[in-house]
């Protein structure tokens, strides 16, 4: 009977021997599949970071852009008013030569000279 007992306790030991043999096999696998995993999300996030940065280029080029506009628009009012500025100017000119009125500089410095525009001497 000891004999069995031995096959017996040599089977089981053989057993649980094979089991944790197929448990590190598994366990090995499952670092395997996880070391993959880590992989790709590395990769996928990689690919992310590239695109963020691609996207903040072109948003920066954009709001460069709409920058440029706004100004490019500042500058075209500005030049109109100064054209405007400057067309007034002339035809004041004008009509104080044509009305033989001395220009506001050329009159002595108590005198009143013709109103200005805003209302100011």
């Amino acid at each position: 009977m000891t004999g069995r007992s031995n096959i017996g306790k040599t089977v089981e030991e053989l057993t649980d021997h094979l089991r944790l043999v197929d448990h590190v096999r598994a366990l090995q696998e499952g670092q395997k599949e996880i070391a993959e995993a880590i992989r790709a999300v590395n990769h996928r996030l990689t690919s992310i970071e590239a695109e963020f940065r691609i996207l903040k280029a072109e948003t920066q080029r954009d709001t460069v852009r709409e920058v440029q506009q706004a100004v490019h628009g500042v500058e075209v009012a500005v030049h109109d008013e100064l054209a405007r500025v400057t067309t007034r100017l002339i035809v004041l000119e004008q009509a104080i030569r044509r009305d033989g009125l001395r220009p506001v500089s050329d009159a002595p410095r108590g005198a009143a000279g013709p109103l200005r525009s805003d209302g100011s001497r």
